[in-house]
């Protein structure tokens, strides 16, 4: 039984992604020994982004160019195709020359110069950009993509993986990547969608793969799709693409979906699957959740850890699953993990010792939704204990319990950064949220950060329903505070509040001021809703205000790397701190 797990774009390629490293680790534990692994996101990111790529790629929006010229069309699509082509052309050469330079940079002590990575950067995103034009109006970036489809709508879907002449992903993966994936000759491809600028690329794989071989068995996995379980039963031309879809968690399903593709063929025992049979879609909610305390220490092998945009590797490791907290009223992400489960402090210690010596790496990012508090002070005191000078970074809840000498211990063992859900500095809006957060405990814990010397990151949301716009100024004013903006490293990202499919505040709207829910048009496979309120910030407003925030905070905090909550932040202060480098604050 071969088993071939694929990542698509897009994902930020500073870090690999935890999924297929557990799934892989758990395969090889339980007998099924010929797992391959691979990021086709940062594997695609490499391959276009060459001197060679780019030189391909200006030839073929030169010609495509030359092909407009000849036609005299008088509308508004054409001449924004052809401005978008012609700057293409203008622009692209002076980046196929320096493309390569730029990934150099990303990957070597250049990349701690703030110039330098910021250079870099803005190289690689512009060198895709120039190249995506070939493919107008779609647009691809080192981060994301966009496409005048909609990802909530199987018919956009559908559209989308079928274009030629926007898909570009399509063109892609024809060259550069499919012939590569047959020649594996697996049973099973398994793929990864765990973002929504994932669902076109993933399934465009997937289609690409069947029509060269109807015989392979595709998956696909995630939390995307996670959140669609209903939707799926409605939905029978994603079927026409995929064999399945594992919901929930992956590890016990996967290997009993490989048991059966291998001969036995009774699906129904497979758990968290939903799949075809005989025209039928079925679901099997024996939902499985994992015991985290039998599971292996994630397997990286067959990743290009070498191809990340980073000079040294920063690895993802989970000392949980699910959230302990679960009241947020805006939150669904209960949905991933139908409960909260903690890794025993030994086995932790035991996955990051041994990844770290596997892969000559000292960095880690803890993906847990928010690490507890119990475990914090455990894995501090065994990473003090054992000298391994670890440095870490991960998300935690603002909690009377982190005090000062909590994360002066938390310090000392490593950690470099925190990453909070701050939301709102507004009490009232706090309480509305259910976000269990005290503005003094929220005040209080970033000052003892700071004497730490551990930075933080802030996540805010904007236009919670009822919020006004004087309450989320008082947010700005408060994540604008000049002693958190001259502090190393500290960084804040807003985002425009969305009404997520099943969050609790859908199930009691007039509690929040809500005038209306109702599902988008057209969107089958949708997950979130449009809304209109009795009271504080219409959506229109918060949206002004959103963008407001966002202004000013660019115009006030250091860009990257600091203002992100990802591996760049991390790898930026442990040089800093080991090199005692002064603090880089733009104004």
């Amino acid at each position: 039984m071969k088993v071939l797990l694929l990542f698509p774009p897009s994902w930020h390629p500073s870090q690999p992604y935890l999924s297929l490293p557990s799934l892989t680790a758990f395969l090889k534990q339980n007998g099924v020994s010929d797992v391959i692994q691979r990021d086709l996101n940062i594997e695609l990111l490499d391959m276009l982004l060459t001197q060679k790529t780019c030189g391909e790629s200006y030839n073929k929006i030169t010609d495509k160019l030359r092909g407009l010229e000849g036609r005299l069309i008088n509308s508004l699509n054409y001449h924004e195709e052809r401005n978008a082509l012609t700057e293409a052309v203008e622009a692209l050469p002076w980046f196929i020359h320096n493309v390569e330079r730029a990934k150099n940079i990303l990957r070597s002590d250049a990349f701690y110069h703030l110039d330098s990575y910021m250079e870099a950067v803005y190289i690689v995103n512009e060198a895709l950009r120039l190249m995506s034009s070939l493919f107008y109006p779609s647009v691809m970036t080192a981060v994301s993509n966009t496409m005048r489809f909609s990802v909530y709508s199987s018919n956009d879907i559908l559209q989308a993986i079928h274009s030629e002449r926007e898909n570009i992903f399509l063109s892609f993966y024809k060259e550069y990547v499919l012939s590569s994936i047959l020649e594996t000759t697996p049973k099973i491809v398994g793929i990864s969608i765990t973002n929504t600028s994932q669902i076109v690329p993933g399934l465009t794989l997937a289609k690409l793969i069947k029509e060269q071989n109807r015989e392979i068995h595709i998956t696909v996995g995630g939390s995307v799709f996670t959140k669609l379980i209903e939707e799926l039963k409605k939905v029978d031309s994603l079927f026409a693409l995929v064999d399945s879809f594992i919901v929930f968690e992956g590890e016990h399903a996967l290997l009993e979906l490989c048991a059966q593709v291998d001969g036995k063929n009774d699906f129904k025992k497979v758990p968290n699957l939903v799949y075809r049979e005989k025209g039928v879609i079925k679901i099997n909610d024996n939902y499985f959740s994992e015991d985290l305390n039998t599971l292996p220490t994630p397997d990286f092998k067959g990743f290009p850890l070498s191809l990340y945009f980073t000079p040294s590797l920063v690895l993802p490791i989970q000392t949980s699953r699910g959230c302990y907290y679960r009241k947020c009223a805006f939150c669904n992400l209960h949905l991933d993990h139908r409960n909260f489960r903690l890794r025993r402090t030994d086995l932790i210690m035991e996955d990051i010792q041994k990844l770290s010596r596997e892969y000559q790496t000292k960095c880690f990012f803890f993906t847990d939704e928010s690490v507890p508090m119990n475990k914090l002070r455990e894995i501090s005191q065994c990473l003090l204990k054992s000298r391994d000078e670890i440095k870490w970074m991960g998300g935690v809840r603002f909690e009377k319990a982190l005090t000062g000498d909590v994360l002066k211990k938390m310090a000392e063992a490593g950690c470099q950064k925190l990453v909070f859900g701050l939301e709102s500095y507004c009490q009232r809006v706090l309480d509305k949220m259910k976000k269990g957060t005290k503005r003094d405990v929220v005040k209080k814990t970033l000052d003892e950060c700071l004497k730490a010397g551990i930075s933080f990151h802030l996540y805010v949301i904007v236009g919670f329903p009822t919020e006004t716009e004087n309450e989320a100024m008082e947010t700005l004013d408060f994540v604008l505070n000049e002693e958190y903006l001259h502090s190393a490293g500290y960084s804040c990202l807003p985002s425009l509040f969305g009404m997520e499919k099943d969050s609790p505040i859908v199930n009691n709207p007039s509690e929040y001021g809500l005038a209306s829910i109702r599902s988008p048009i057209g969107e089958d496979l949708g997950l979130g809703y449009l809304y209109a309120v009795k009271e504080g910030m219409s959506p229109q407003k918060a949206e002004e205000m959103y963008n407001y925030m966002i202004s000013k905070l660019s115009g006030t905090l250091c860009p990257f790397p600091y203002n992100y909550s990802m591996a760049d932040g991390l790898l930026y202060l442990v040089y800093r701190n080991k090199n005692n480098k002064e603090e880089v604050v733009l104004r």
